[in-house]
């Protein structure tokens, strides 16, 4: 799929790149930002679909030398599972702090995650690489990097992990997981909800601190530009009040985990289906973010709060 570009201002563009993770068009974004100085990569995508954001930078007349500097809002593998191979051409990689070891020494998180994929981790994730130490910088909460003439503030917006950054430009901001998952040209939301550390009264402070900025437009990695922050907002929040208290009041019930799984698919299903998402989008919706997941972060962040 041909990427697509938007311009901020007359001085930059944002490029959305397409991984076709496992696929599946417009399941995970990489952003390619342009400036008069370089090129600023947000978002590295999996070191499975290395390939295909490279050859998305070659369609668009650019080449992984031209890239000042690399940004990735949280370590989770669809969002910087690359990060190490980019470390390791020189490029410095910008990272929360709580993230940071993580991408100097990928082992614990490469553990993990094989225990939860097991023969499917290589194929969905690819092999991971331990980023040069000198290679990582920590960025704070509110601290402004100049890179290729740009600056870029980073906002802390836990919730869906508590090392996650969404990072601005101006009146525009890059997400990551912070404001959910939306396929273009349809309006529903999924609850970017995974496990472990997902917290609800966070989340919604993130959402809360993202709508006090007045944005602009947001850029999704699942997946692109929206266009009217304040509704995507608004909407998200909802979203994720609904669905935190369908599973409340499932565990009140004394459901188990895998008929949890189950009820979770179908209550989101009805969202989906009234938003009038086609049956065959919902496969793309469940890859991008798939449902029991999501059902698994919410309830145990439940059984916390009741523990």
């Amino acid at each position: 799929m041909k990427p697509k570009s938007s311009a901020i201002s007359c001085r930059i563009k944002i490029h959305t790149i397409d991984l076709n993770f496992q696929n599946v068009p417009e399941a995970i974004a990489s952003f390619l930002i342009e400036t008069p100085k370089g090129l600023i990569l947000v978002e590295t995508g999996p070191e499975s679909c290395r390939e295909n954001l490279l050859e998305g930078m070659r369609t668009l007349g650019f080449s992984h030398d031209e890239v000042e500097g690399v940004f990735v809002t949280h370590i989770h593998l669809d969002h910087a599972g690359g990060a190490g191979w980019w470390a390791e051409q020189g490029k410095q990689v910008f990272v929360h702090p709580k993230g940071a070891r993580h991408l100097i020494d990928p082992s614990r998180l490469e553990e993990s995650a094989r225990m939860i994929y097991k023969d499917r981790f290589d194929t969905l994730w690819g092999a991971l690489r331990p980023a040069p130490e000198d290679k990582v910088t920590t960025v704070e909460d509110n601290e402004t990097v100049s890179v290729a003439g740009l600056d870029i503030r980073a906002l802390e917006t836990p919730g869906h992990a508590f090392h996650h950054h969404a990072f601005a430009i101006g009146d525009v901001v890059l997400t990551g997981d912070s404001a959910g998952a939306r396929l273009p040209g349809f309006d529903y939301i999924s609850v970017t909800s995974a496990p472990p550390q997902f917290d609800l009264e966070h989340t919604l402070a993130s959402i809360d601190r993202l709508a006090s900025e007045s944005f602009r437009e947001l850029y999704l990695t699942h997946f692109g530009k929206i266009e009217n922050a304040a509704e995507h907002l608004s909407d998200y929040r909802n979203a994720v009040e609904l669905n935190a208290e369908f599973v409340r009041a499932r565990l009140a019930e004394g459901m188990d985990s895998e008929s949890l799984h189950v009820a979770y698919e179908a209550f989101n299903l009805e969202q989906a289906f009234r938003l009038q998402v086609p049956h065959h989008d919902w496969g793309r919706y469940q890859t991008v973010n798939g449902t029991a997941m999501c059902a698994d972060g919410i309830r145990l962040y439940w059984e916390k709060k009741q523990s």
